[in-house]
């Protein structure tokens, strides 16, 4: 008998360790799995060997591996679109946590404050510097209700502050919930405060300037209407101030006109080929009175070879004549001389009006072509005028697809020279 269970002893020997074999293959199979899985390798291939007696949990295992595939994919599609939709917004986009400290900014943000280097993780005051931000942003995450600021940062000299309005919400997981963060937008409105501003100053001016000769003008009409038919010097002399102060409104409007007209998107010219020294000789002898009256001296030095050029001839006689009648009004020594000339320049002429006047002080070279800007406002009415010449100069030039450019000493007189180019790109008519 002995002998014969020896060989069943044998066999099931080895049958223990045949199975004992196939568990260790198959737990090995999927500790393996589990292991790839637990350092982030979700990409179990599904063709290993056989994994008995643990297949059915591999095979749930294999499952879960393809959920996690398919939410990875999704997190990366959502990620994809967020990145591409913070990217593409002109909105400055900032996330601050609860320990105040910067997780996620966009590329208008980076572009708003280039000089903001690595601001993630960083708290929020330290990056912008601003109390009134990190107060804002403490303030929605323990209340949770929206804030609106409005913040200026100041730049580099000669640029202007820029204005921001910033607004302030809180990240909720779900409603009623604490905030987790906080979302900061900053748009950037400088260019409309500046236009707000620039359009309040622009009716300030003109009612002001609108103002004075009406306030004359109603003066000597109450001085007519009671009466002056006993003094008839009086009543020539109160015409006479109503007169000069009608032309100066109908001046100040045909200015204003023009000055629409070509801020306005159809700056539209009647170009065409022009003889730009007789329209300047033209402009001399208009003025020739004036010129006689102050004993000043004009000398012009025209190249014949930028004699002509494609412009609108009505235009730049305006030109010439705001910078010539500029010229004579604030040259106060008793030989006003007026030096004019014109050289090719390229594909351009360059034309120079130089006067011997007082100059123009270095802070008020920035604003010379701005409207309503005088020097001297102390008798800059006196000298006549409506503010607008300078400005109207710029506009034209600029519709012409020229340059116009001050060069002053004070002291030593001012030289405006204007780039003009010899044909106009859009053709003789500029239409």
């Amino acid at each position: 008998m002995i002998w014969l269970a020896l060989p069943v002893a044998v066999a099931v020997a080895l049958g223990t360790a045949f199975l004992i074999l196939r568990v260790a293959k198959g737990w090995r199979v999927l500790r393996g799995d589990l292991r790839r899985l637990a350092c982030g390798d979700i990409a179990i291939a599904e063709s290993q060997p056989d994994s008995w007696p643990f297949a059915k949990t591999r095979a749930d295992l294999l499952r879960i591996a393809g959920h996690l595939r398919q939410l990875d994919r999704q997190v990366a599609d959502e990620g994809l679109s967020l990145r591409t939709i913070l990217s593409s917004m002109k909105e400055g986009i900032l996330i601050v946590n609860r320990e105040r400290r910067i997780t996620l900014v966009n590329d208008a943000l980076c572009s708003q404050f280039p000089e903001i280097k690595s601001p993630l993780g960083r708290p929020v005051l330290e990056v912008f510097r601003r109390h009134e931000l990190e107060q804002a942003a403490s303030a929605v995450l323990d209340g949770g209700r929206i804030r609106r600021l409005e913040m200026s940062f100041p730049q580099p000299a000669p640029a202007l502050p820029r204005q921001f309005d910033v607004h302030v919400a809180p990240l909720l997981v779900s409603p009623g919930s604490p905030a987790q963060a906080v979302l900061a937008v900053f748009q950037d409105v400088t260019e409309v405060r500046t236009l707000e501003a620039a359009r309040r100053e622009f009716v300030a001016n003109v009612s002001h300037e609108f103002r004075t000769p009406l306030t004359i003008i109603n003066g000597y009409v109450e001085t007519l209407l009671d009466g002056t038919d006993d003094d008839p010097a009086m009543v020539g002399l109160s015409l006479q101030a109503i007169h000069r102060n009608v032309q100066r409104l109908a001046l100040l409007i045909d200015d204003l006109l023009t000055i629409s007209s070509f801020e306005g998107r159809a700056r539209l010219l009647e170009c065409r080929k022009t003889d730009l020294q007789r329209t300047f000789e033209s402009v001399v002898e208009n003025f020739r009175p004036d010129i006689e009256s102050r004993s000043a001296l004009v000398e012009v030095d025209w190249n014949p070879g930028v004699r002509h050029a494609e412009a609108d001839q009505r235009r730049m006689e305006q030109v010439f004549s705001n910078l010539l009648e500029n010229a004579l009004r604030y040259v106060e020594t008793g030989e006003p001389r007026i030096s004019v000339q014109a050289e090719p320049d390229g594909d351009g002429l360059l034309f120079s009006i130089s006067d011997n006047g007082p100059g123009i002080p270095y802070e008020d070279q920035a604003h010379i072509f701005e409207r309503f800007y005088r020097v001297r406002k102390d008798r800059a009415r006196d000298a006549g005028g409506t503010g607008l010449g300078l400005s109207i100069v710029k506009n034209i030039v600029l519709a012409h697809g020229g340059t116009v450019l001050l060069e002053s000493t004070p002291g030593n007189g001012a030289t405006f020279r204007i780039r003009m180019p010899i044909r106009q790109k859009t053709g003789p008519t500029g239409k």
